[in-house]
């Protein structure tokens, strides 16, 4: 039988309650009852998908610190709405983000670290948009290879 969605992504952080800021207060998760590990985290969630977040030793690598970015993962992309008070939303807190318009897919794009340099990608539909909706400009253009 195939796999039919993305259960949950697991994100190791030396800062859970940064982590736990970053992915509720800007992307909008919500925190979700988690078992009692022998580990600090959170288990985060947003539609049918979850964040798992590994705090303490469980988060730290071989070598006994914490690693950041997004490892062989590039990015995790998910599908949104709301682009403008989004793309204000991280100027007001003051995140480094990029941006990206694809107009032959009806695609606008905000990409964005948390706070453990996991690359997010948000996708929102410009048809589904508000109207009114300015969308991506000419500021802060997303190019793959240098953010």
């Amino acid at each position: 039988m195939p796999a039919t969605d993305l259960h949950h992504l697991a994100i190791k952080t030396e800062d859970v309650d940064a982590t736990v800021d970053f992915w509720n207060g800007v992307i909008g998760s919500h925190s979700v009852d988690r078992p009692d590990f022998n580990f600090p985290g959170a288990w985060l969630q947003f539609g049918e998908t979850m964040i798992h977040l590994y705090g303490g030793d469980a988060a730290k690598n071989k070598a006994g610190g914490h690693d950041l970015g997004s490892a062989a993962i590039d990015h995790v992309a998910l599908s949104a709405s709301g682009f403008d008070e989004m793309r204000d939303l991280f100027g007001e807190k003051n995140l480094d983000w990029r941006q990206m318009d694809i107009p032959s897919f009806h695609l606008w794009q905000l990409f964005v670290h948390d706070p453990n340099g996991v690359l997010v990608e948000l996708n929102f539909d410009a048809r589904q948009e508000p109207p009114g909706s300015a969308g991506p400009d000419d500021r802060k253009v997303y190019d793959p290879g240098s953010f």
